[in-house]
């Protein structure tokens, strides 16, 4: 189960999320629907630690995802799967960091290392 308590996310003077509190249960088909530039997406990245809410809470059943160390974190993202829409890309990041964030969520692995071997066809 997730659990979004008493959300706000605000960028600069732009509040975009105002007090969101919901309950997604495990099981069931759970939507966020809203018209365009409603807060959507920053819900969501909210809800898996790409964006820091400001204030509210997100519970991953029962525990506060918000305060998890990053090895906890890591832990509950693994079970997470999460597709934008029209399969885009991560706006907030690179090309590059888009392609390693898999990677770079669960494995620790650097993008600058220098793989060695060969493939053949």
């Amino acid at each position: 189960m997730i659990e979004v308590k008493n959300i706000h996310k605000s960028f600069a003077d732009k509040t975009v999320i105002q007090d969101v509190s919901s309950v997604m249960k495990a099981g069931q088909c759970n939507l966020i629907i809203g018209t365009s530039g409603s807060g959507k997406t920053v819900l969501m990245k909210c809800m898996v630690g790409l964006f820091e809410p400001d204030s509210g809470e997100v519970l991953y059943s029962g525990e506060s995802f918000t305060k998890m160390s990053k090895e906890q974190k890591t832990e509950v993202r693994k079970e997470i799967g999460m597709l934008f829409q029209g399969a885009a890309l991560f706006d907030s990041l690179n090309v590059e960091e888009n392609v390693m964030f898999p990677l770079s969520m669960f494995k620790d692995w650097s993008h600058k290392k220098n793989w060695t071997g060969s493939t053949k066809c």
